[in-house]
């Protein structure tokens, strides 16, 4: 019997940029941490302390129960990957509560990159080793611009 399930989908970057829009945060701030997380649609990492993280934006088992108040399933946020990174943005916009401003970010940037760090761990030793992470890899320009998808330029 075929398995009932949809197929898994992949991340876009229309879905990063609705996310980024959404939640207020950088669109290279959502790629810095994708490439930090480095995880793909389906797959589940194991954590050392009994919880996994799901996905593109390494959503974390423990942040589920909080998720499914909103309808949102293990399944979606596993296989879907614009589900995915819509769940991460907006764990990420709680965590950067209150600093979510580019003004703020930029008069209070040690705890806009600690709240960043937050998103991983909330341990200093491995929140400062994501937060540098994420910079640097926000920095890169390792994806094309956003603009050039909605041209007639190639994707």
């Amino acid at each position: 019997m075929p398995d009932p399930s949809p197929p898994p989908t992949p991340v876009h970057r229309y879905c990063v940029a609705a996310a980024a829009e959404r939640y207020h945060v950088p669109v290279s701030l959502f790629y810095g941490i994708l490439a930090a997380e480095d995880t793909r649609v389906g797959q589940k990492v194991q954590d050392a302390n009994g919880s996994y993280d799901m996905g593109p934006m390494g959503i974390n088992s423990l942040w589920l129960p909080a998720l499914a108040r909103y309808g949102i399933t293990r399944s979606a946020i596993l296989d879907s990957g614009c589900q995915n990174v819509a769940a991460g943005a907006w764990i990420l916009a709680r965590k950067l509560a209150g600093h979510q401003a580019r003004a703020t970010a930029f008069a209070h940037p040690r705890a806009f990159w600690r709240h960043v760090g937050d998103y991983n761990s909330a341990i200093p030793h491995w929140n400062h080793q994501y937060r540098q992470r994420v910079a640097e890899l926000a920095r890169r320009d390792f994806y094309r611009p956003l603009e050039r998808i909605s041209g007639g330029g190639h994707p």
